[in-house]
């Protein structure tokens, strides 16, 4: 026969599920914000963990700055930039005012050349934030 827990652990666990706020969530600090980005005629999402990076990023979205992000990018699409295969890393990715040519490009040239861009990193002078997750 299996042992049971005691009941006052399962209370604690039960507690401990109903306890958690919506701050563990998927976009709750653990995890970041999603923004959706838009160059040119293509869009990404990237996700942001930095609270500073996150805060640039609603200015630029309420249009108070023009900066664009700027960071290293991998493989998969991080299971929130679909339909790419390539996603920023979220507590890298930083919103900037400069950055090299060389990091410069729309999505779709990203993910047809995504040897180069995962070694130099990724940053869209054109882009914009147009909605948040």
């Amino acid at each position: 026969m299996k042992s049971k827990r005691p009941p006052r652990v399962l209370a604690a666990l039960l507690f401990a599920s109903v306890a958690c706020s919506d701050d563990d969530g998927p976009t709750g600090p653990e995890r970041g914000r999603i923004f959706h980005v838009r160059v040119g005629a293509d869009e990404f999402r990237m996700r942001v963990t930095d609270p500073d990076t996150v805060q640039l990023a609603m200015d630029n979205l309420a249009g108070r700055n023009s900066k664009f992000p700027n960071g290293p990018i991998m493989a998969g699409d991080g299971g929130f930039n679909a339909p790419w295969t390539w996603h920023f890393v979220p507590e890298s990715v930083r919103m900037v005012d400069s950055s090299i040519e060389l990091c410069d490009g729309s999505p779709s040239y990203v993910e047809s050349h995504r040897a180069e861009y995962f070694a130099s990193g990724y940053c869209p002078w054109a882009a914009r934030v147009i909605a948040v997750e």
